[in-house]
């Protein structure tokens, strides 16, 4: 062979090298398709990506590798599926273009499946590649990952709608606020009329209730002015409830103060009672060692009663034929690795709350999600997936942690601890609900 042969043929070899190189190393995923989409060869980062080897992916079709349009929670629907044929219908055009020389490239995202079943969004760029006639020849496709990046403008997204909603539950908090003001005027006006009828008389026709306006009284004062005192918790209650959306909504900081936890439950234990129904027992054990004074911790009233009615309302839910509901608290620690072991053990000391069930309980998966932002199981228009992630941020903010124990079939149970505070401040005393704003501003 002449010199002049041998040149161009080491030239071609040293290029298919170079080019085996650029293949074998690119970080990013690059695969070699038939025009039918059929994969031919995948590099080393296509195959680390997908969770194949090399040769698996050899001769896979490309779609089985990319999953469909599907909500996350129920079936696929007519209107899913007709969004996938609008997709598929839309890419198969590009392709069409990119066949006839239209196009250079196309650029879309797409959703993959990896061997494990689970899912990845990539950025894909597909190219022809053309033969010696400058014919259609095969398709070079390039992934790169894009999971990360969705992830954060899925975090953008949702951060976008707590501002919503803050904004809209300010404004409805504000509003059923200055409801609940006209209520309290009123139960004090009942209160009022209950204690002047009881000086004139029981027996008598009761010139304390007709100065009120109301009809001489039927019902024993004693139940009568327990269930309108009922009414003026429950309306305590909304207000600090409201009082706390408000301070969300205006960026306001909470209002923590030295209380007794079983002091905040036995108060809403009637409402409790009252929001489970009839069909479910709400079973209260509170730690008797906990009413002398150890059972404080740091937090906001407000906030404390939103842990108890989400809890409780989630393990409701979670019964739709009935069944129990333990809520005790008790003095523990602490647990796992929250505190390390070296530490003094009155720092591991806690406060503990828990609330369960005997209802549904729920897979490993579900346990996962539990505390995002938006994630239910519930159906549609009954739960907003908010109530946990509240509940998750309020504990973290009171420095403490929660535990969930749950299997399907067999309940759950969700344990709150605080961290314990060593003696009571002058704040302690009372639940020191907020009181009911007047302010229309």
């Amino acid at each position: 062979m002449s010199l002049v042969t041998q040149i161009p043929a080491a030239f071609d070899q040293d290029r298919d090298l170079r080019f085996r190189a650029m293949f074998e190393g690119a970080a990013i995923g690059i695969g070699i398709c038939r025009l039918d989409g059929g994969i031919l060869e995948a590099n080393p980062a296509l195959s680390r990506m997908l969770g194949y080897s090399q040769k698996e992916l050899a001769g896979t079709d490309t779609g089985e590798l990319l999953s469909e349009l599907r909500g996350d929670l129920s079936p696929r629907n007519s209107s899913s599926e007709h969004s996938a044929s609008e997709h598929s219908a839309s890419e198969q055009g590009l392709l069409g273009e990119l066949m006839r020389g239209e196009r250079d490239s196309i650029e879309i995202e797409k959703r993959c499946r990896r061997k494990d079943g689970s899912e990845l969004w990539g950025d894909l760029t597909v190219s022809l590649g053309r033969d010696a006639r400058r014919q259609p020849a095969f398709l070079i496709a390039m992934l790169k990952d894009a999971t990360e990046r969705k992830q954060v403008e899925e975090q953008l997204r949702q951060a976008e709608k707590m501002e919503v909603l803050g904004r809209l539950a300010g404004g409805i908090a504000h509003d059923f606020n200055n409801l609940l003001t006209g209520i309290l005027l009123y139960c004090d006006l009942l209160s009022a009329g209950l204690a002047s009828a009881e000086l004139v008389g029981g027996e008598s026709t009761s010139a304390g209730f007709e100065s009120a306006g109301l009809a001489k009284p039927g019902l024993q004062w004693n139940g009568l002015r327990q269930q309108v005192g009922e009414v003026r918790l429950a309306s305590e209650q909304g207000a600090a409830l409201t009082q706390q959306l408000l301070a969300i909504a205006r960026k306001q900081a909470a209002e923590p103060r030295a209380i007794g936890i079983n002091e905040i439950v036995a108060s809403s234990k009637n409402l409790l009672q009252r929001l489970v129904g009839e069909q479910i027992e709400l079973a209260v054990v509170l730690d008797p060692a906990l009413d002398s004074g150890s059972g404080l911790v740091l937090a906001d009233p407000a906030q404390l009663r939103q842990i108890l009615l989400n809890l409780v309302l989630n393990a409701r839910d979670a019964m739709p034929q009935g069944g129990t509901i333990w809520l005790s608290t008790s003095a523990a620690e602490f647990p796992g690795e929250v505190f390390s072991k070296a530490e003094p053990a009155s720092s591991r000391r806690a406060i503990s709350l828990v609330v369960s069930d005997n209802g549904c309980g729920m897979d490993a998966e579900t346990r996962a999600r539990l505390f995002e932002p938006f994630f239910t199981t519930k159906l549609p228009g009954r739960g907003t997936g908010l109530g946990l992630a509240t509940v998750q941020r309020i504990v973290t903010e009171s420095g403490g942690t929660i535990e969930v124990e749950s299997e399907p079939g067999h309940g759950t149970s969700v344990a709150v601890f605080f961290p314990a505070i060593e003696s009571a401040s002058s704040d302690a005393e009372g639940d020191g609900a907020s009181p009911v704003s007047t302010d229309r501003s």
